[in-house]
């Protein structure tokens, strides 16, 4: 580091590593009397300027990959150069940005006639580069989001080539760019501005259609998003979008995605508002030029000026970018409306305001009055394997490679113990408690790697009500207090949520004695897995554990039953308690057998088929759980005992999502209960102790 100490870096330090090829420093100039603009000079990249207002600067800037050189040079010859270090993380999986047209588009979009004659055009090329700028402004503003929840330097990347850089204004080198893919649309201009598909318009008989042509559109693109292995992230603006002068057609802002494609769409309505290159940053980002609402839209009545349809679009874009990265809605921030002052993270000097009728913020805009991502946003990036750094691999807690979709592991158990209590396993981990009231996350308990000074993602919990209770905010507490939700993250496997928590707590203990169980024996029920509308309820199939030798399972392409079979001798002594190990694997599996003799006693939950697996267990063998695929009833199930040994996935092992049911440690399976129709619809297990 060189040079004056009149200038003051807050977010870069001489020496720093970084992974975003964007940044955006904040600085101040001391004592900079008549300093009116402060330079950024890259030996490798056009020189940028900024503007300094009440002595404070926010520079955003373009990296290389490799040893970067910065000096930062006032107006009145103060500088100060620091060296950093970028280093694309090429292994992780990208966000692919794309711009959709119709089959027969005319390759332009919306743009009045002032902004037209500035830029010299509204067409194809002119949108690449304005979407190049974008995606840069919301890399540079998700790490320095990342950096200041202390999570280090980390943002997500968006896939590059080789090729002109339009970042800058002059046309001077070739460069690693955002890549924009071009995917043309079986559907015409006509069809995808069809009124029923505007998602604005209250009267729309498909106001989520423009998701499916977007799917459609990648399909037939071809390339990474015919690859099914692994899932393929994808961010697309529909070039086609118009203002009728009553309705923003061809646009919809949706984030989510299947298994396979994790989806954000948005329109490009007010493209017209984003800067094609970095120079004209501060320019757009206070332009006050009114916006005609004539020739384009007004999104939601919040875009008054250029500089405000700039702000909202690009930070509703990246909402929905949020959506496909796993965030939902919080009560703050992106993933709120917060975004509608976004502008603040890039400029030390706020312009003038339809939507609100003032200048907004005062210069030179502190932290504490820009908009955020959420810290619920934060600790779910921090677990995403598109925001991995390479030293995450030296600390076990991370759990990487991380997974985008198709877990492997199973949901995390919770299980009602009684007293107002509950137990939370996991094989992979939990790593985020939300208490959830309303629609919102209203308080929540963060377990961070070891690495970053928490204690790792949890296997084993026990949480009182009371405990939860306390973290809610008082003024939720009247409405809220005894019917919140639970969601529980787990590493690397999907969530889990629970409606109306406080009355998933209250036990009823059930008398086994009545099914044939000692005296004093109590039963407990699990949560009912599948769809508890669906079939007629069975009511509880009592299962005395010690005494199962085999179980016929019965299954084509759900669950449809099973059958225990059972010892003639009584067992006296209970079975040990099993080894929890919930990090190891479980790979000893069944050998095809059939059972000898099926005349013993015997009990049925669900229905007989022709098709069916029979697992047979050995001496001293018992069933500890089951590993359940469901959905919308039961998909398919796995016999988990305590010799490790489990059966295949009978059923349709596709289907569903993955999650474990098993008693509390120390205790066993008493029974099942659940609903039965065409097929297994929900099932769950009765455990207590013995």
């Amino acid at each position: 580091m060189g040079g004056s100490d009149a200038i003051e870096l807050f977010n870069l330090q001489d020496q720093t590593q970084l992974v975003s090829p964007c940044l955006t420093v904040h600085g101040t100039c001391k004592n900079a009397t008549g300093a009116r603009m402060i330079q950024v000079l890259h030996p490798q990249l056009p020189r940028l300027s900024y503007p300094l207002n009440e002595s404070g600067f926010k520079a955003t800037i373009i990296l290389t990959p490799g040893e970067n050189r910065l000096t930062f040079a006032t107006d009145t010859n103060k500088s100060k150069t620091v060296t950093c270090y970028y280093t694309p993380l090429l292994q992780d999986p990208p966000i692919h940005l794309c711009l959709l047209v119709a089959k027969d588009s005319p390759l332009e979009f919306d743009s009045p006639k002032v902004q037209r004659d500035k830029e010299g055009g509204n067409g194809l090329d002119l949108a690449v580069k304005k979407l190049r700028v974008g995606a840069r402004l919301m890399q540079a503003y998700t790490n320095e989001q990342m950096m200041r929840a202390g999570f280090g330097n980390r943002t997500f990347r968006f896939l590059e080539e080789f090729t002109w850089d339009t970042t800058f204004q002059q046309r001077s080198e070739m460069r690693n760019t955002v890549k924009i893919h071009i995917l043309r649309s079986d559907k015409s201009t006509k069809e995808i501005r069809d009124a029923n598909l505007a998602q604005q318009n209250p009267n729309a008989s498909d106001a989520g259609g423009l998701f499916g042509v977007a799917m459609d559109a990648l399909q037939k693109y071809g390339g990474p998003f015919a690859d099914r292995v692994k899932p393929v992230q994808a961010a697309v603006m529909f070039l086609d979008t118009h203002w009728d002068g009553n309705l923003i057609t061809a646009h919809a802002a949706l984030g989510g995605g299947t298994d396979e494609v994790k989806l954000a769409i948005f329109g490009s309505h007010a493209l017209f508002a984003w800067p094609p290159h970095l120079e004209q940053l501060v320019e757009y980002f206070t332009d006050e030029t009114r916006t005609s609402k004539k020739e384009v839209a007004n999104d939601c009545d919040e875009c008054g000026t250029h500089w405000e349809a700039f702000t909202l679009t690009l930070g509703a874009f990246l909402h929905e970018i949020g959506h496909s990265l796993g965030c939902p809605h919080e009560e703050s921030g992106v993933m709120l409306r917060d975004y509608t002052t976004l502008n603040r993270s890039f400029v030390t000097r706020e312009a003038f305001s339809i939507r609100t009728n003032s200048y907004g913020a005062k210069s030179p805009i502190y932290p504490k009055e820009e908009c955020t991502w959420h810290r619920l946003d934060l600790v779910r990036f921090l677990y995403h394997p598109s925001f991995t750094l390479p030293q995450d691999y030296l600390d076990p807690s991370f759990l990487r490679p991380g997974e985008i979709d198709k877990f492997t592991e199973p949901k995390p158990s919770i299980y009602a113990l009684g007293d107002d209590l509950c137990r939370i396993t996991s094989r992979t981990g939990v790593y985020l408690i939300e208490i959830v009231c309303g629609d919102l996350t209203k308080a929540y308990i963060e377990y961070l790697p070891v690495s970053l000074g928490g204690p790792g993602p949890q296997h084993d919990l026990t949480l009182s009500l009371s405990e939860l209770r306390s973290l809610i905010p008082p003024n939720e507490m009247p409405e809220h207090g005894n019917s919140f939700g639970l969601k529980l993250l787990s590493v690397n496997a999907p969530g889990l949520e629970i409606g109306k928590f406080p009355d998933f707590l209250k036990v009823t203990f059930i008398p086994m004695d009545q099914y044939g169980f000692p005296r004093g024996v109590q039963g407990v029920k699990s949560q009912l897995l599948g769809n508890p509308s669906g079939g007629q309820d069975v009511g509880i199939v009592p299962i005395d554990i010690r005494r199962v030798t085999a179980v016929r399972i019965y299954h084509g392409g759900a669950l449809d039953g099973m059958r225990f079979y059972f010892s003639s001798q009584t067992e006296s002594a209970n079975p040990p308690v099993p080894p929890r190990n919930y990090l190891g694997k479980l790979v000893k599996s069944f050998k095809a057998t059939s059972i000898d003799n099926t005349s013993g006693k015997n009990v049925l939950f669900g229905y007989e088929t022709g098709s069916y697996t029979d697992a047979v267990l050995e001496e001293g063998e018992y069933i500890t759980g089951f590993n359940v695929r469901c959905g919308g009833w039961i998909d398919a199930l796995q016999i988990v005992t305590n010799e490790g040994r489990v059966t295949k996935m009978l059923g349709n092992e596709g289907g569903g999502g993955l999650i474990e049911l098993r008693p509390p440690e120390g205790q066993y399976i008493l029974g099942l209960y659940g609903n039965v129709g065409q097929w297994v619809d929900a099932m769950g297990i009765i455990y207590g102790r013995l």
